[in-house]
């Protein structure tokens, strides 16, 4: 009865459906054993470090977290090379995706992302009542450079360009010299122009061609860099993302910040899952490993997939089993497997799997196996 209450934009808003949960699955098909390969998290758990800092940390709940995420920004800055100014703390680098939106953007003007960007962008922006603007990908589904900049030469009311650099869900990078020459290109046609470059994936990126945040920020002061603890780092659950960029820029920002946005846990295993490289490396090399495990596999299958630079890959449901995301997603649920349909992005066909243990992929296989067998 008090929908009609509602801005229009909240009310047309779809609103981001996650990874279906283990324990759900379980319940509703009566299964002892379920394996999610859906949400590119760490299937190696969290950081070790990280488990410990929390533990020790745990006496101390009834206190308020620091509302400057002092210790955190001071790791990171010793870490990453920069000052604290230079950075920004959020709850997951969806809270820094949705308070650089809400500082930028008034209702009715618009950003630029693509077609196939995650998918949190447009979230936010919808809920601002801003517009989602996206440029086309090519056939293997990297973003077109001349589309991006002739949307921002085209809508001068447009403030920011998104950018997932890999992106996520199709695993596809522009490589250095496009993505530098499009940074320069968006600041020739558009002074004050903010680009946001998302690089949730970095610590899994093994291609040559793929440029370095650090290559990019300060070079251009008019870029921005996302980051996370989410994904390496095991630490989805506690929600820790930050930003660097502009000090200019985050001191802005920072006047609409929510007080106490990342709770006091989040903030200490942020800090130690920072020294945690023996972790990093350990699940740097566990995907490098099961990913090109998966490749053999799916080529075996004939199912063709995309090159990936993440900790997933998406493959073609369609011409791999001739049947679209969404049944080959229900097809596995019932084995015990859960995967990610990707239809929300207008990839129907297509399907993500998310790189697990030896024994979680092998559970997968199977899975496909069987298909590929009744197929026959």
């Amino acid at each position: 009865m008090y929908s009609k209450n509602f801005p229009d934009h909240i009310q047309k808003l779809v609103p981001y459906v996650p990874g279906k949960p283990i324990e759900e699955t379980k319940r509703e098909f009566g299964l002892k054993s379920v394996v999610k390969l859906a949400s590119n998290e760490n299937p190696l758990g969290s950081s070790p470090k990280a488990i410990k800092a929390i533990k020790k940390g745990l006496s101390e709940l009834h206190r308020y977290p620091d509302a400057s995420a002092f210790a955190l920004k001071s790791a990171l800055a010793k870490f990453l090379g920069r000052k604290r100014e230079e950075l920004l703390i959020g709850n997951g680098s969806n809270d820094v995706i949705d308070l650089i939106i809400r500082c930028f953007c008034k209702p009715g003007e618009a950003i630029i992302t693509t077609d196939a960007a995650f998918v949190a962008y447009e979230v936010c922006a919808q809920v601002q009542g801003v517009r989602t603007l996206k440029a086309r990908l090519d056939e293997n589904l990297v973003p077109d450079s001349d589309a991006i900049v002739k949307l921002v030469r085209d809508n001068p009311d447009a403030k920011l360009v998104f950018l997932a650099n890999p992106n996520n869900p199709t695993g596809t990078y522009l490589p250095n010299s496009d993505l530098l020459k499009l940074v320069k290109r968006i600041k020739e046609a558009r002074e004050g122009m903010i680009v946001v470059l998302d690089y949730a994936y970095w610590e899994y990126v093994t291609a040559q061609d793929l440029t370095p945040p650090e290559k990019l920020y300060p070079a251009f002061d008019h870029v921005v860099l996302l980051r996370t603890f989410s994904k390496i780092y095991g630490l989805a659950g506690l929600r820790i993302g930050y930003a660097v960029g502009h000090p200019s820029i985050f001191a802005m920002i920072e006047r609409a910040r929510q007080p106490f946005n990342s709770n006091s846990l989040a903030l200490i295993a942020a800090e130690a899952a920072l020294q945690d490289r023996a972790f990093v490396k350990k699940a740097f090399s566990l995907n490098v490993r099961e990913r090109k495990a998966w490749e053999k596999k799916l080529e075996g299958w004939k199912v063709p997939f995309y090159p990936s630079q993440g900790n997933f890959l998406l493959v073609n449901a369609k011409i791999g089993f001739g049947m679209s995301g969404v049944e080959l997603f229900n097809h596995c649920l019932r084995e015990g497997v859960i995967l990610r349909p990707v239809a929300n992005y207008g990839l129907h066909d297509l399907l993500r799997i998310s790189i697990g243990t030896r024994s979680e992929n092998e559970k997968a296989w199977k899975a496909f196996d069987r298909l590929k067998r009744k197929s026959k």
